[in-house]
């Protein structure tokens, strides 16, 4: 659909685990450069159509679902932090796109 209304914005959400080694997650790391490098790709096939592929590679982020033992969850990226993220990714000027986003806690969790 994309394609074809030739306008568009994919968001593909990773992780810093996928710039950087994580030790004890070779797999999770793996799945996030494999993604990183799919996006990258994806991205430039998509420019002739005037559609933009990005991703944002959060550290830590606090979720009910992902806990992380030893962390303070107080100084981890909140969800809205990401969301925030995807808005101004969303609302760029029309001649530019934003093809990565590194995003880290002001302080170490």
């Amino acid at each position: 659909m994309m394609i074809k209304t030739r306008n568009g914005h994919i968001i593909n959400l990773s992780s810093l685990a996928g710039k950087n080694p994580l030790p004890n997650g070779a797999a999770y790391a793996a799945s996030k450069w494999g993604l990183n490098g799919l996006t990258y790709s994806v991205a430039e096939e998509m420019r002739a159509y005037n559609i933009r592929v990005s991703v944002i590679c959060p550290g830590s982020v606090h979720t009910e679902f992902s806990p992380h033992a030893g962390k303070n969850s107080d100084k981890m990226l909140q969800a809205s932090d990401v969301a925030h993220v995807v808005g101004m990714l969303v609302t760029q000027a029309p001649q530019s796109f934003a093809s990565e986003v590194l995003l880290r806690p002001t302080q170490k969790p």
